[in-house]
């Protein structure tokens, strides 16, 4: 793939974010960016145990969500990342990044996968999957006022529980991504 890719692929807890930013970024040699990298280098680098982040965080001693951006950030800045799931709505609101996709499903299909995922009751999975859904609407709608699921936010919206698997999902992505850069490329051609 040519050029410094920077690409988002944010979506429902559920809908496939990971495995299909893996699947594309093993693909074309891309480093995948989410909030367990991020919080596993706060951790490590950090040396603290999680229950040491979980006390500074509720003690106010460190904002969670401004050093996670902070990290996040120091990624994005070496370009080559596919930036997924939760993280990813922290860079709806940039200009640079070359092509924002969206990831829905029915909330039946997505409890079902967190379901066999996490091993844990149907009933489990969809609660989980309404605290999330609420966590990132109004992390959204903090940040941008707008609703997650506008799809004016992103340039591309899929319906993951469409497809046989998540590869082919990473094959729509890549497709977009093509159209998407030669676009950009012809754009700046005829401004030069």
């Amino acid at each position: 793939m040519e050029g410094e890719p920077l690409i988002i692929i944010a979506g429902m807890l559920g809908a496939g974010c990971t495995e299909a930013a893996l699947n594309f970024a093993k693909k074309h040699g891309l480093k995948v960016v989410n909030s367990e990298l991020i919080i596993k280098q706060i951790v490590v680098e950090g040396r603290l145990s999680y229950s040491d982040l979980e006390r500074i965080t509720r003690s106010g001693e460190v904002d969670l969500e401004d050093l996670m951006e902070s990290i996040l950030l120091d990624h994005v800045n070496e370009r080559r990342v596919v930036v997924e799931g939760r993280m990813a709505f922290m860079l709806l609101g940039r200009e640079d990044v070359d092509l924002k996709v969206f990831l829905w499903a029915p909330r039946d299909f997505r409890a079902r996968r967190i379901a066999n995922r996490r091993k844990i009751s149907f009933t489990e999975a969809l609660e989980e999957i309404e605290r999330s859904d609420e966590e990132r609407r109004n992390f959204v709608y903090r940040r941008l006022k707008r609703d997650w699921m506008d799809a004016d936010l992103y340039d591309m919206v899929i319906n993951t529980s469409k497809y046989v698997n998540l590869n082919e999902v990473a094959e729509l992505i890549e497709e977009a991504y093509k159209i998407r850069r030669k676009w950009k490329n012809d754009y700046n051609s005829t401004r030069d």
